[in-house]
């Protein structure tokens, strides 16, 4: 990290596992950008579904990619073609294609060199995803991998939904989750992984605040001894 530089930090982990509540908080703290990527594979998701695409109907999706714009608020706001959809790239329909749309190659290429874009143009960065240290920023300061029991996961989920209105069954969204899993860690392009210098943090059993001050810890004390 060059002098007078703020610091890299690719967060990856499965779906539920706390990544983008930790990575806000950290990104807050310690006074970086902070990127839900997440949240714009969500909007494509999303677009497919508006438009009734066909994911295997290339051509027209990446005609549709050509055309797309992601943009962020800044309270973090998702807009899709200058709409404000933060809410509607949350709900059931987009959880059960964000998987499916995210393992296809041409999303990830498009997605990835937009991610690439903004890290490279941004002084200190926290972002979060899938394949953030292994491909978006195989080069940040810092890596973290956040993981959690399935049963956690899914706990998390039904009570961030109930907190909206929706409630869920604890059952059916384990089976979601455990499919989303499946998908993106068998998917050929960018698979979700550990890379070999990621810290992991089984947050199973830990406090939201517990997390963010193991992720800010490591990283003061990294900034500090350098």
């Amino acid at each position: 990290m060059q002098k007078n530089s703020k610091p890299k930090i690719a967060i990856d982990g499965p779906a539920g596992a706390g990544k983008s509540s930790v990575a806000r908080k950290v990104a807050g703290m310690l006074e970086l950008k902070y990127l839900d990527t997440g949240a714009m594979y969500r909007a494509i998701t999303l677009k497919v579904i508006m438009n009734n695409l066909q994911l295997d109907d290339l051509d027209l999706l990446n005609e549709v990619l050509n055309e797309t714009e992601i943009d962020f608020g800044n309270n973090n706001q998702v807009f899709l073609d200058g709409k404000d959809v933060s809410d509607a790239i949350r709900q059931a329909d987009v959880n059960k294609l964000v998987s499916p749309v995210s393992a296809i190659s041409e999303v990830r290429k498009h997605l990835v060199a937009m991610q690439q874009d903004i890290a490279s143009e941004s002084n200190g960065i926290i972002m979060e995803g899938r394949d953030i240290a292994s491909r978006v920023m195989p080069d940040a300061d810092f890596k973290f991998y956040l993981d959690a029991s399935i049963e956690e996961r899914a706990k998390r989920r039904c009570k961030e939904q109930l907190e909206k209105g929706i409630n869920l069954a604890l059952d059916e969204v384990v089976r979601e989750i455990k499919n989303r899993d499946n998908i993106d860690s068998q998917r050929e392009d960018s698979p979700l992984t550990i890379v070999e210098d990621a810290i992991v943090i089984d947050t199973t059993g830990l406090s939201f605040e517990q997390v963010v001050d193991r992720v800010v810890g490591t990283v003061n004390n990294e900034l500090q001894q350098g």
